[in-house]
This record gives structure tokens, sequence and C-alpha cells, in this order.
């Protein structure tokens, strides 16, 4: 069952598996072997000599098992992420050491009320304590390599979602790139430049076809550099603004040093028009858009909202395919913020040498 938001994981999801079983199995086994690592052949020698020894044994066993797996719960609640194992692994150490030495303090009174109801020598402390340093050491390597494995085994499976995601959000962007009702609206606004001003036509239908080739030989294309986006960016700001004129404001602030990076194709071109088909855009009420880049090497856009009441229909999939995409190749999140009076999203931008990958 899919873990809902803010719900704590269960035990079992934090481990990795159901250890109970291999509790119940293993601590009877090990009691039978550390005894004979402690006493050799004189653990044997007679039930009333072995018995309490094995009970003992036990006991350590289960409690060093229970201490480092408690340990172990607590930790992973703290630090779940796996970039933070350096914390996770450290702040264990420093949890179990004390716990290794509280069992130690109090097993040590339980072996010396076994030991009157049996007769064998008293086991060397070097010998005790590198049994219970081995046992601890044993329970963690099996849970983190257990750990490890499904953590594996999950990001294989995530990196195959996020392909599948990826190819639908592609063909999600292919019907929403070729969009009717901005052709239809460049179209009327070109039956109006015609007999007004014919060169100035003739400059809209040229960036017209720039647009459309631009979606055509990207179509192929994963990652784009943003200078090239930018490029079609302002043929389809032109279409715009041959239509809307000064009622569409516009700012773009990103330094040439910066236009190297890596970005999705067609994710400016999708935020821009968003903005346009879902606001009002009037002389009394002008909408404004901007583009820059921001510390920590994210590309902002925002937008002043002024929501229509009717907006142009749409596919409703345009943020959750830019968001699909960028899952894809980044570990840095698409950022979309409404503030009430500007609707923002940031997008991270791609160090180039991921281009390899894509």
């Amino acid at each position: 069952m899919k873990q809902k938001k803010g719900e704590r994981p269960s035990t079992r999801e934090i481990i990795g598996f159901d250890d109970r079983l291999a509790i119940a199995i293993a601590v009877p086994i090990l009691g039978m072997i550390i005894p004979f690592l402690l006493f050799e052949h004189f653990a044997y020698t007679n039930f009333a000599n072995f018995f309490p020894m094995w009970a003992m044994s036990c006991v350590y066993t289960i409690s060093y098992w229970l201490a480092v797996r408690t340990v172990i719960i607590r930790k992973r609640i703290s630090y779940p992420h796996p970039n933070q194992i350096g914390k996770r692994i450290g702040f264990s150490i420093l949890m179990i050491v004390p716990a290794y030495l509280i069992l130690n303090f109090l097993l040590d009174y339980l072996h010396e009320f076994v030991l009157q109801y049996a007769d064998h020598p008293q086991p060397s402390e070097v010998t005790t304590n590198l049994i219970s340093i081995f046992l601890i050491a044993l329970f963690w390597s099996i849970y983190e390599s257990i750990y490890m494995y499904h953590g594996w085994k999950n990001s294989l499976n995530e990196a195959e979602r996020l392909k599948r995601e990826f190819v639908q959000a592609q063909l999600d962007g292919l019907k929403s790139q070729v969009n009717p009702h901005f052709l239809f609206n460049s179209l009327n606004t070109l039956v109006y430049i015609i007999p007004e001003d014919p060169d100035k036509a003739v400059e809209f239908v040229q960036k017209l076809a720039k647009v459309y080739r631009y979606i055509l030989e990207i179509q192929e294309r994963r990652l784009i550099p943003l200078w090239e986006e930018m490029e079609f960016l302002e043929s389809f700001i032109f279409l715009h603004k041959e239509r809307f004129c000064e009622n569409l404001r516009l700012s773009i602030d990103v330094p040439k040093s910066e236009r190297n990076h890596l970005i999705v194709p067609l994710s400016l071109q999708l935020l821009f028009e968003n903005a346009i088909k879902h606001n009002i855009i009037s002389r009394e009420k002008p909408l404004s858009i901007s583009l820059k880049v921001e510390e920590g090497k994210r590309l902002v856009i925002r937008n002043t909202l002024q929501l229509r009441s009717n907006p142009e229909p749409g596919t409703k999939t345009g943020l959750a395919n830019i968001q699909s995409r960028y899952e894809y190749f980044s570990d840095q999140p698409v950022v979309i913020e409404d503030t009430g009076k500007e609707f923002v999203v940031s997008l991270p931008l791609i160090q180039e040498a991921i281009i390899a990958v894509a």
C-alpha cells in the first residue's frame, strides 16, 4: 500500500524486510555456537552446563540484535535520504557505543547470576568483547546489506518508471506543441497585418515558419542549450507581441555566461504560452512576464496573476509534462509557486556534461 504524505513508514518499510522470522531462527542457532567459542568443548560436557550457557548466549544475542535494530530504525527515520548516509552511519555509531557499554554492564550481572547454576570457567574478557563486537557488526552488516540491495533495486525501478514517464511526456508534449489555438490566433493576426503593413506581414510569416520548424527539428532531442531555446523564444514572443502589442510586457535577463546550460526543449515556450492563455491581457490589465537566472543556477519565469474567467482550452498536462521530463535529467525539482499575485516556475539549469547521457 502506498504511504501517504506525512505518514510514518512501517518498521518493515524502514528495515527493508520482515526480520521476525530471521530473529526467531538465528538467535537459538547463535546461542548454540557462542558457548563453544567461549568455552570450547567444555560447553557440551553435559546438559546441566550447556543449557544455562545456551540461554545466556541467546540473551546476549537478542540484546545486541535488538539494540542494533533500534538504532538503525531511529536513524533511518531521522536521515532517510541516500545523500544522508554519512550522517546516518555516524550518529548510529555514536548511539551504538554507549548502548554496547550499557548492555555489557547489565549482561555481566546476568552472567554472574547464571554462574550459580552452571559449572564452567570464566571466559576471557577479550574473547567476550570480540564476540560482542562481532555480533554487532554482523547484525549491522545484514541490515545495511539488505537496505542497500533494496535501494539499488528501487533505483532501477525508479529509473524505469521515469523512462516510461519521459516517453509519455514526450508524446503529451508533441500533442500540445502544435497548439491549434496558437496557429488560429497567429493567422487571425496575420489577416489584420497584411493590408496595413505587408513588410511586417512577411516578417510575421517568417517568424511563424521559424517557430514550427524549430518544433519539428527538436522532436528527437531530449536536451538543448538555453541559447537555442531563447532564439526560438524570440520568434515565439514576436508573434504574440504583434497580437497584444504593449499589453504584453516582457523582461528577459539571462547573462550570456549562463546560456550554455541545458534545458528541456519547449519548456520556456510552454510556460510563456500558459501565462498568456490563462491570464487577462488588456490595456487596463497588461500582463508582465519575466525570465531571469537566479542564484543556485535556476531559471525563473514569473508572470502577474490576473486569471481569466474563461481561459483558452488546453490539455492541462503542461506543468506535469515539464516536471516529469526534468525529473528524468536532474535531481533538482521544478519548483512551482502561486503567491496570489504572481505565478512563479523555477527550472534547474542542467550542466553541459549531462548532454552525453541525453
